[in-house]
């Protein structure tokens, strides 16, 4: 632990630099910039070269240190966020339901349930079809239907919308 006080300040305070930036741009990477990665993985990178610089420049014991160290900012950054509930800001705790006004497919759809149109698309398997004014995306049984031909929906399961063909004896 002598290599501490043995007036190699300058190495030292690069050391924990390096540690300080690479935990700056951890955070950018949680709370700023999400998703993107780049940050994350350079201030990983940074705190990795922090402790690099630190054995071999300044020895082992000052990597240990250093090592040490970063553990020990990481408990209290993860303290902090506890503490401060910063965990709360980043996850979304409302509910998302139909009952909440939320709802990715239109209540109109169920209303085409043995509805006939015409596939305005080849539908191999999916396409688009038009039912009166209204054009939607359709998927078929698995059958592949041409552009033009007369269709009709056999169920809706949200923004689902099953068709199959429909023969003129039938229609």
């Amino acid at each position: 632990m002598d290599s501490l006080f043995s007036g190699e300040a300058s190495l030292w305070i690069y050391a924990i630099g390096l540690l300080i930036l690479g935990f700056v741009m951890i955070l950018l990477e949680i709370f700023v910039i999400p998703g993107f990665n780049i940050f994350g993985i350079a201030g990983f990178v940074t705190v990795c070269m922090g402790i690099y610089f630190a054995y071999a420049r300044l020895g082992m014991q000052a990597a240990v240190f250093v090592g040490l160290a970063g553990v020990l900012g990481t408990a209290v950054l993860i303290w902090l966020m506890v503490r401060n509930r910063a965990w709360q800001r980043m996850v979304l705790e409302r509910q998302t339901d139909r009952a909440s006004g939320y709802t990715s497919a239109p209540a109109s759809l169920e209303d085409l349930v043995a509805s006939t149109g015409v596939a305005l698309t080849p539908l191999r398997p999916a396409g688009r079809a038009q039912f009166d004014e209204q054009i939607v995306d359709v998927v078929t049984e698995g059958d592949f239907i041409e552009s033009g031909d007369p269709v009709e929906v056999l169920a809706v399961h949200g923004n689902r919308i099953v068709v199959h063909t429909v023969h003129p004896a039938q229609g």
